[in-house]
């Protein structure tokens, strides 16, 4: 990847990135300095002031950085925006990211960055309409910026929290919360000529459960309720897994709240399980014994019917360690 840099009094500040991969990572430093800002537009193609924007040359104000490995790769090279982005990773050292800066990334689904990101500009997630998953890094406290950036999506996003580094290697993942949709729709009463608003998904109620930039755990399994009321099987099975597994700030009501509808409702939230092949959460579905010798008879069924080879010979294990058969007699 080539960088398009300025030097600024505490560090630098990208201004463009070019390259061919749409995984992006950001350099944490260049030229021995710590890499702290994201300058406004950096990822949009929408901005269209091309001095700022897109510089053609290394000037008194904007710098070039790349690497060797870059240079093979020249010809192919495109400026990484707008719907090229589809995944950022930020450095530990990064501070703040200017307005709009990814406006119009409409493919970017990932995002990485630490607590230490503490300025996020106006408008900066305007567009990101298929933005699902924040991986935090969490090496100074327990504070972010994940409220600032939920309260701009209204899309499902899944956050996992990391203790120390942040990539699933090396460091600790401390949690894992899905923050469901939510929308508005304005629905028109025609004979009374009242217009009102109806709420649909749970996700604006779990937006609130953050306190000074810190996630309540409390307050979060508290609203479980809500998500039963307003959202898909899908969306709550994998809701509970996650608190299931990860079970940060979790107390034994909420647990046994999760674990009783999961046991409700076991075959769909099984079914949801095959389609999205997430086998730690059915080994966790194994591990706390919760199912029903029906329910997984059906999963069998329905795995078997979608073609799933690796989930169905896991069922087909659990079947004969839960409920094996009984052997037969024989009589000479």
């Amino acid at each position: 990847m080539r960088v398009h840099y300025r030097i600024i009094n505490d560090g630098i500040e990208i201004v463009r990135c070019f390259g061919t991969d749409p995984e992006i990572a950001v350099p944490e430093e260049i030229d021995g300095r710590p890499v702290k800002r994201m300058a406004p537009y950096a990822f949009s193609a929408r901005y269209t002031r091309q001095a700022d924007a897109v510089p053609a040359r290394a000037d008194d104000d904007i710098f070039i950085y790349e690497t060797n490995e870059d240079r093979m790769f020249r010809g192919d090279e495109q400026l990484l925006a707008g719907d090229l982005v589809e995944s950022v990773k930020l450095p530990d050292t990064m501070e703040e990211v200017g307005r709009y800066i990814f406006y119009g990334c409409r493919n970017l689904k990932v995002l990485w960055f630490s607590d230490r990101l503490i300025n996020i500009g106006s408008g900066a997630f305007t567009g990101c309409r298929s933005l699902s998953q924040l991986h935090v890094r969490l090496l100074d406290g327990t504070r972010s910026c994940v409220p600032e950036i939920l309260g701009d999506l209204w899309q499902r996003i899944d956050v996992v929290f990391y203790e120390g580094c942040g990539n699933e290697e090396r460091g600790k993942i401390s949690a894992r919360l899905v923050f469901p949709e939510h929308y508005e729709e304005a629905v028109e009463n025609t004979p009374a000529r009242i217009l009102f608003t109806q709420h649909h998904g749970s996700g604006n109620n779990y937006r609130q459960c953050f306190y000074n930039k810190e996630i309540d755990y409390r307050k979060y399994d508290s609203l479980f309720y809500s998500a039963r009321a307003h959202d898909k099987t899908g969306v709550i099975t994998d809701l509970v897994f996650s608190r299931l597994m990860y079970p940060a700030g979790l107390t034994e009501e909420a647990r046994e709240s999760y674990e009783a509808y999961i046991r409700e409702y076991a075959l769909p939230a099984a079914e949801h399980l095959t389609d999205t092949e997430d086998m730690a959460a059915l080994r966790e579905f194994y591990a706390r014994r919760l199912w029903s010798e029906e329910a997984l008879n059906g999963a069998i069924g329905y795995a078997s019917e979608q073609g799933r080879r690796e989930v169905l010979s896991f069922l087909m294990n659990e079947k004969h360690r839960l409920f094996p058969g009984r052997k037969k007699k024989y009589e000479l």
